[in-house]
């Protein structure tokens, strides 16, 4: 691997620069905490022309021309450097979907809060400030072609609508007519959105610096599209409740209340449990890495929160699942927004 990663480099530097060198890795680590990839970091050693570039690097592969271009567009911004903290970029090479760009030194905002119960209130609130930050960037300067609005709301309802034919169970359609009923008074704001603005795509340094990653699935749309994803992909895959302190100081960085934010958190939490619902009807569950499913749980539990209703068939799977639900509180939970609350009552009992 570190010879094909040299031979990379060195034809990177040959693309950007047109000058010949030879590279030099090492401290080769491969970054597999994210959901999707695994990313090399290494500290690279070069002489270009005049000057020793010696730097601690990550190298990054995209899997599709739009999400490279997306990347590359935010990373050269003037505008987004200007108010937001990301990575430099060093090199790229297009046709292969590469980039080369600094290697943040710090911690992962979900291991930071973890490592101490101190930090989680100062690490929820520089996320909703930045996230603020995030939407306040003046979008002019984005090519319409790479940041088009991929959520208008009419074509994303009927994607759902056609998502969940599948699962041949009326009560879907039923909830989701009344998400879509909530948006009658809804006025929509267009803004540019991280797309993907949860946990592990921001780096924190030791000074409390945060920075953002990943913005390949970044759009222009409505704010409270980031704002309600980052809160379910949080709760559901680390069963921590920070929407009060990441909102407060969202809408102090923002200087405006966040209104109808509850019809875009019913939204994302029925998108986010039909995505997964495939494996209760049916769908083989073999490649779920950690078995435990408590993900899935905790989908579930906003899914009925935000929604009000129940599926008796996700019951009875996470039930087959070692997972279990105290039934005569589920009423209670729906009105409840402490979601520490909601973990206490849905205990992880093994078998």
């Amino acid at each position: 691997m570190k010879a094909a990663i040299n031979n990379t480099i060195e034809q990177m530097i040959v693309k950007n620069t047109g000058l010949e060198t030879t590279v030099e890795i090492s401290n080769l680590e491969i970054n597999d905490d994210g959901f999707n990839n695994d990313i090399p970091m290494f500290h690279l050693n070069f002489f270009n022309g005049t000057e020793n570039f010696s730097k601690p690097v990550v190298l990054k592969k995209f899997s599709h021309n739009m999400k490279f271009n997306k990347e590359l567009s935010i990373l050269k911004s003037l505008s987004i450097n200007k108010y937001i903290n990301i990575p430099n970029f060093y090199f790229e090479d297009k046709e292969n979907g590469l980039l080369l760009m600094e290697q943040i030194e710090g911690v992962t905002l979900d291991k930071y809060f973890m490592a101490s119960a101190n930090n989680r209130v100062t690490a929820f609130e520089i996320f909703g400030s930045t996230l603020a930050h995030i939407h306040s960037i003046d979008i002019h300067g984005l090519s319409d072609g790479d940041f088009k609005d991929v959520f208008p709301i009419n074509h994303y309802i009927e994607n759902l609508r056609n998502r969940i034919v599948e699962f041949e169970d009326p009560i879907y359609i039923k909830i989701l007519a009344n998400i879509e009923k909530s948006f009658e008074d809804v006025k929509f704001t267009k803004v540019l959105n991280h797309g993907d603005y949860h946990f592990q795509n921001t780096i924190i340094t030791n000074d409390n610096t945060l920075y953002i990653l990943d913005w390949e699935k970044a759009f222009l749309g409505d704010h409270r599209f980031d704002i309600a994803n980052a809160l379910i992909s949080g709760y559901s895959w680390f069963g921590i409740d920070f929407k009060k302190p990441m909102l407060n100081a969202y809408q102090n960085s923002y200087n405006k209340k966040i209104e109808h934010l509850q019809c875009f958190e019913a939204l994302l939490c029925f998108d986010s449990f039909t995505r997964a619902a495939s494996l209760i009807y049916g769908a083989d569950d073999s490649h779920i890495r950690d078995r435990t499913f408590e993900w899935l749980k905790r989908r579930y539990e906003l899914f009925v929160k935000h929604t009000g209703e129940r599926i008796e068939k996700a019951e009875e799977y996470l039930f087959s699942k070692g997972l279990t639900l105290k039934m005569k509180y589920m009423h209670q939970m729906m009105n409840l927004d402490n979601m520490v609350k909601v973990e206490l009552l849905m205990r992880l009992p093994r078998v």
